[in-house]
């Protein structure tokens, strides 16, 4: 589609306050510079339109003398996270780990004798090498393990004395604890009241404006209107009485709300006439077994994935309307709850009111008043050529057929409005690019209608995640070659304005350090082929999180159609060392608390524990370093490592405290495990990401010029494909990953539990 010179206001001064920066735009649209030649070389096929081009070429003329960073005065909406990387790790440091290597016989590894049943045939008759054969091999093991929590695998060191071993995953896993008690606190205390608040407010203006409206061609507009709130407020609260007397009102809203309870799968909307996946309201993540939370869910998943088609006049003209009822009427209860929102989650991927008001005054001249909107129809046909020229998504979410009715093949995103729109995500485009109709048929035939993890691994540069995508035959649909190296052109980068964008993007942008290979000067483990595969999967662990805990606001990809004895052991411990990664989790521990305080969103016990988290990471960062620098590590960052478990458990205490009337002692009463689905195939299944339960892992180390074994919790990740109208949630999957017992054999059988993807076992015994 070419780019006129009416796309430049919409692009230029307004779709650039949505946050995903300029390098964004480049990749759906060229860029910001090819949109301005374009649109120039295009003004005098616009001049045609006599009556907008004084306003157009004016907007344009104020693009062009303004920063193309941030849109007009009105309308910028700056990211809260600043727009530079703060940098606390030194940037010119030498790894100087001396090179060792393990013993064909494991003689010079240490470990106290209390646990040589790990490393040795006691003569027990039970004995398995392959813990100590992968160590031999290749420093680093991963068992099996089943712990409920992160701290269970520290605190069991702490208490046996067993050197600690602390990884990335711990430490992620920590984050992803209190980000989602963060945000489940400040929608449950605070936004699901706004929420409310907002749908009375909508409703009784979407009233006024039906009864200011009948009789004219917009009536059925205002109609919609206030059936779409009215369906929302509902959500939230089922006493609400309808604001109309009339039977067919009634029944579309009871009958639309039938279908989002049910959540079933795809069915037509009786309010939009489109298809819409009904399977979406099912409610899953943080938001289960809670009311309040359930209601909001539901609600914020209605607002935020209804589309009003700008292709349509008639969708169109309820687009208009709700623009014009919210700044009358509630502007700052919108405004309250996105900004909040886009904190934590990103700016919205589709049109909204951000990007309509301002073409609702350029084409009217001013706010329209609601009696005036039928008799100016020269005044909506300029507002409908506006919408045409609006930036489009970049994510599909929603089931539109592969070709129009006359058999021609149709784009898979359609620009719509949304009142409290889904968001952008850096994954999801990427997905996005990499499913079908993006990427075409393979040789026999087949269609990628689900991505992969590894899609967004790769794309962020993982080579390994590129290799593996390789031998699983990715690379044989046409155009997944091509598209995933634009993906990686993209998003491989340090642009601020992608990676502050959100918490979101800034907790992407901290794993990405996981990607690097590491060389000479590291430690043994570290420069294995296989600890490559293993970051991998510390990096999809933590992802399952993330989209977990952004499961509501995310848009998703729809293709189309205790102590010891007293006997003193050496149990000093090892710091994996991503320098780079503890830096960016400080920052964004710090970035969270300053964000939220600005927002007046912010406890001071909260305050308190994000700022513990920073001081944990900042110790971990000073200790990697001296661990890389090869100088002497401190007795007290010793007891740092050794007391880790203690720190791990206090968070998870915190966030889990008020969840259970029972006394919280044990990891079983809240654990690790959550699951998401993150994409859709539209005949019928979605592919979900969990976390399971925390595994162990074994690692060779060097403390203080000997080598030790020393061990702490990992991911372990699980993706398969469920069927559409069986998404899980979290209670769902705990259930699914618990062993069965069978009391004829007293054997404990885990057949029942799904497959981990293949990739993720090489480096696992047991």
């Amino acid at each position: 589609m070419k780019k006129k010179a009416i796309a430049v206001m919409l692009i230029i001064s307004l779709v650039l306050t949505s946050g995903c920066g300029r390098l964004i735009k480049s990749f759906i649209k060229g860029g910001v510079d090819a949109v301005k030649e374009e649109a120039k070389a295009e003004l005098s096929e616009a001049a045609e339109k006599e009556s907008i081009l004084d306003k157009i070429k004016e907007a344009y003329d104020e693009a062009n003398d303004s920063d193309t960073s941030g849109g007009n005065a009105e309308n910028t909406r700056g990211s809260l996270l600043g727009d530079s990387e703060e940098i606390l790790y030194d940037k010119n440091l030498v790894p100087s780990v001396e090179s060792y290597s393990v013993n064909e016989d494991f003689s010079n590894v240490y470990y106290n004798e209390r646990f040589a049943y790990l490393f040795e045939d006691m003569g027990w008759g039970n004995y398995d090498p392959s813990l100590k054969d992968m160590l031999i091999k290749q420093d680093f093991a991963i068992e099996k393990s089943f712990y409920g929590e992160f701290f269970d695998v520290y605190e069991d060191n702490r208490y046996m004395q067993f050197p600690n071993f602390i990884t990335v995953d711990s430490l992620m896993h920590t984050y992803h604890l209190y980000f989602a008690y963060l945000m489940k606190n400040t929608e449950k205390n605070y936004l699901a009241t706004k929420l409310m608040q907002l749908s009375y407010y909508m409703m009784g203006a979407s009233l006024t404006q039906y009864d200011e409206l009948r009789g004219t061609e917009w009536e059925s507009a205002a109609l919609r209107n206030l059936e779409f709130f009215y369906t929302g407020a509902l959500l939230q609260d089922e006493s609400i009485a309808p604001p109309l007397k009339s039977a067919d009102f009634d029944d579309t809203v009871l009958k639309e709300l039938k279908k989002i309870k049910a959540a079933e799968g795809i069915e037509t909307s009786l309010i939009t006439g489109d298809y819409e996946d009904y399977s979406q309201y099912k409610v899953r993540g943080y938001y289960e077994g809670d009311e309040t939370l359930e209601n909001y869910f539901r609600a914020m998943m209605w607002y935020g994935r209804i589309p009003f088609k700008g292709e349509s006049e008639e969708m169109t003209r309820s687009a208009l309307l709700i623009s014009l009822a919210l700044k009358e009427t509630s502007e700052n209860e919108w405004e309250s709850i996105y900004k909040i929102t886009s904190f934590f989650a990103g700016a919205s991927d589709d049109p909204g009111y951000y990007e309509y008001l301002p073409a609702i005054e350029t084409a009217y001249g001013n706010i329209p008043e609601i009696s005036k909107l039928p008799k100016d129809k020269n005044s909506f046909d300029r507002f409908m050529l506006l919408v045409a020229k609006m930036e489009p998504p970049k994510i599909n979410s929603i089931p539109i057929d592969d070709v129009d009715e006359n058999g021609e093949k149709i784009s898979n995103v359609i620009p719509s409005f949304r009142f409290m729109g889904q968001r952008f995500t850096v994954d999801a485009a990427i997905f996005q690019k990499l499913i079908y109709q993006n990427v075409k048929e393979n040789s026999d035939g087949e269609r990628r209608m689900l991505p992969d993890t590894l899609d967004v691994a790769a794309a962020l540069g993982s080579d390994t995640a590129y290799a593996l995508l390789d031998k699983m035959g990715e690379f044989e649909y046409e155009g997944y070659s091509d598209n995933l190296d634009e993906c990686m052109k993209l998003f491989d980068n340090t642009d601020p304005s992608v990676w502050n964008a959100s918490l979101y993007s800034s907790w992407l942008n901290t794993l990405r350090p996981l990607f690097e290979e590491k060389g000479e000067g590291y430690p043994e483990y570290a420069r294995q082929k296989e600890w490559n595969k293993k970051k991998l999967e510390t990096f999809a662990g933590s992802y399952a999180e993330l989209k977990h805990d952004t499961i509501l606001y995310a848009k998703q990809t729809m293709a189309g159609m205790g102590g010891g004895d007293d006997e003193t052991i050496d149990d000093r411990g090892y710091v994996d060392p991503e320098p780079v990664i503890y830096s960016r989790f400080a920052v964004l521990s710090k970035n969270t608390k300053e964000g939220l305080k600005s927002l007046d969103m912010l406890s001071d016990t909260d305050e308190e524990n994000l700022d513990r988290l920073y001081e944990i990471a900042i110790r971990l960062l000073e200790i990697s370093e001296k661990e890389l620098k090869n100088e002497t590590v401190s007795e007290e960052d010793f007891e740092f490592i050794r007391d880790y478990g203690g720190d791990l458990e206090h968070f998870w205490y915190e966030v889990n405290k008020d969840s259970t009337d029972d006394y919280l002692a044990y990891s079983y009463q809240a654990p690790c495990p959550v699951i998401a689905d993150i994409a859709t195939d539209p005949n019928g299944e979605v592919l979900e990401v969990g976390s399971g339960r925390a595994d162990k892992i074994y690692v060779i180390v060097p403390v203080d010029g000997s080598l030790r074994v020393a061990s702490g919790s990992v991911y372990s990740f699980y993706q398969f494909r469920q069927p559409i109208s069986d998404r899980l949630t979290d209670s769902e999957w705990n259930e699914m990953l618990e062993p069965q017992f069978d009391p004829e054999t007293y054997e404990t059988i885990y057949d029942n539990i799904p497959n981990q993807p293949e990739w993720t076992q090489s480096y696992r015994v047991r």
